[in-house]
This record gives structure tokens, C-alpha cells and sequence, in this order.
């Protein structure tokens, strides 16, 4: 009999019927399979990171329960601890692109075998820093945290800003529950007529790349909300992708853009980089998203890549199937 433990870190909003079903589960799967578990609820932005930070070194695996979010909340407590227990993911939540990239499955038996059975995969994560960061007050209710102490300063697969980039956080969570991905297609048709130039400085690793741009991303990931996808993705070399989306010319530019970005492809007003430090500097604050949860506004924003920072529990490497 195994004498391991895992805290089991739920986030009860997520999904269109709730974590805690799930995860209860997995709990029990966990159990037959000789694990100690402890269960927790969180309340509200950043708890699961604080859980995290207060109670993950006491235990042998953590396990997040809900979407990107709250997987991204328990891997920002981690990251403030020396040793950091390996992390497994029951993915919950309207949207997930970090299960779609890693192949990690909603069902709780599954997950329960990936979690005890699979790989331990050492991940990439990103640190978030830059000039004082501002909270909006145009955002739907429970988007915006109440101090900037909780805006996220961790990511797992992306950083971004420009169009569609809102659609992650300000799409009603209710209508997200409802509809799940639909409704951020629906949320994103709407975006389109609100698509706005934004100048920028942009360093890569020292190489400048500044110009005018719809969107720009620093990726680790194989898919970001449907919209951005790319399929050459390393998430354990020290370097993240970036992208950037200049602004189309036209309608016809646009559709062909968006044709381009779906189907994986590159070149013309899609420019292509990877780097370990990136730095966007704005002359108006822009605000980013991270991992699909608003992450403040800044004038300056510098993206730092931590080497294989975080074991991800995985079925098999997540570029084969």
C-alpha cells in the first residue's frame, strides 16, 4: 500500500456542472489506488494560489480541478516554493487549452490512472513582470481582483494582448457555463469589430521586432482558445513562441488571416519568433491576458521563461499520441 498524498485543489464554479463532482471521483479513484488525500474548495481569485503556497509541500502530488485558471493559480503557488511536488490535472473548465495540448482527459478515472501511472514532464512556465500594474473597472463582475497582489504573475501556456485576447476573461461566466467553447466563438465574433491597432516595443531576446500589431502572444502551448495554433511547439527547451499579427489591410486580409492562424501557418502579417525574455513596452497601458484570466495593465510588460520549472503528470510525451 502506497503511503503517498495529494491536496486536491477544486475550484467549484468551473464547468457547466461543477468541479466538486468531479473531482470527488477522482478522489475516490485516488484512494483505491492507495493514495492519502486532502480536499480543499476555493473561494474566490488567487485562493488556489495561497493553497497552494500554504499547503503543497506537505504532500506528494497536487492536483488542480477546473479550467486553465485555476491549474494556472496552483502552478503560481508553486513556483514561490523551493520544492515543488509534481502536479496533476483534472481539467473542468469551459475551455482548457493546457489539456488539449498535453492530451489530459476529463474523466476522473483516467486522470486518477495519468496521476499515479504516467510521466512526471517538466514544463516551461513563464514569469510576468513590468512597470506598476493598474486594475480596470470596465470588466464584468468577478473578473477583476481586488488588489493587484492577485493578478497572476505565472503563467503555464500563454501571455497576450490584442484581439480576441478579452474574450478569455470578459465572456459572461454564466454564458460560459452554459455553452461552453461556443461561447467564446460568440464572444470573439463580436470582438471583431473592436479589433484596434497597438504600437509597441517589442525585444525578443535583445532582437527588436517593434511595429503596430492586432495580437500578441507568448506561447507555450499547442492551441490558445481555438483562435491561435501552432503544432512545432517545445515545452521544455527555455524558449517560449511569440507571436505577432499585423493589422490587415482589409476584410478580405482579415478573413485570410484568420484562415492562416487556424490552419497553422505563418509568414506574411504573422511574424514568428522564440525567446527566453520578452519585453513589450506600450505608450498607453495595455491590458494582457494569462492563462485565460485578466492579468492587469501596464505600460511595460517583460515575460522571463523558468527552464522545466513544473512536473506535469502526463499520459506519454504530449507531441505523440
Amino acid at each position: 500500500m502506497s503511503s503517498l498524498t495529494a491536496l486536491v485543489i477544486i475550484n467549484p464554479q468551473a464547468g457547466k456542472a461543477g468541479a466538486e463532482h468531479a473531482a470527488d471521483l477522482l478522489i475516490a479513484e485516488l484512494e483505491k489506488k492507495g493514495l492519502k488525500t486532502e480536499k480543499v474548495l476555493t473561494c474566490g481569485i488567487s485562493d488556489a494560489r495561497d493553497i497552494a503556497i500554504a499547503r503543497a509541500s506537505m504532500f506528494d502530488l497536487v492536483v488542480a480541478c477546473g479550467g486553465d485558471g485555476t491549474l494556472s493559480e496552483v502552478i503560481s503557488g508553486l513556483m514561490r516554493l523551493d520544492e515543488r511536488p509534481p502536479v496533476g490535472f483534472l481539467p473542468v473548465g469551459s475551455a482548457c487549452d493546457v489539456a488539449t495540448t498535453f492530451k489530459l482527459p476529463s474523466d476522473p478515472i483516467k486522470a486518477a490512472a495519468i496521476m499515479t501511472e504516467g510521466l512526471s514532464f517538466a514544463i516551461d512556465i513563464g514569469k510576468v513582470s513590468g512597470s506598476p500594474a493598474a486594475l480596470r473597472n470596465d470588466l464584468p463582475s468577478g473578473v477583476v481582483p481586488p488588489t493587484t497582489e492577485q493578478l497572476p504573475d505565472y503563467f503555464t501556456y500563454v501571455a497576450s494582448f490584442g484581439a480576441f485576447t478579452e474574450t478569455s476573461y470578459a465572456t459572461n461566466r454564466a454564458l460560459k457555463k452554459r455553452l461552453g467553447h461556443f461561447a467564446y466563438v460568440l464572444s470573439g465574433a463580436k470582438a471583431l469589430g473592436q479589433i484596434r491597432k497597438i504600437k509597441t516595443t517589442v525585444a525578443v531576446d535583445g532582437n527588436d521586432l517593434s511595429g503596430t500589431y492586432i495580437f500578441g502572444g507568448v506561447l507555450n502551448s499547442f492551441s490558445v482558445g481555438g483562435m491561435v495554433k501552432l503544432d512545432d511547439v517545445i515545452f521544455d527547451d527555455g524558449l517560449f513562441e511569440v507571436m505577432l499579427v499585423q493589422p490587415p489591410r482589409n476584410v478580405g486580409q482579415f478573413s485570410g488571416l484568420l484562415s492562416r492562424l487556424l490552419r497553422r501557418k505563418t509568414g506574411g502579417v504573422i511574424v514568428r519568433e522564440r525567446g527566453q525574455t520578452i519585453t513589450f513596452s506600450f505608450e498607453e497601458p495595455v491590458s494582457f491576458t494569462v492563462d485565460g484570466e485578466y492579468g492587469g495593465t501596464r505600460t511595460t510588460w517583460t515575460i522571463e521563461n523558468i527552464p522545466r520549472a513544473i512536473y506535469l503528470k502526463v499520459k506519454s510525451l504530449p507531441f505523440t499520441d
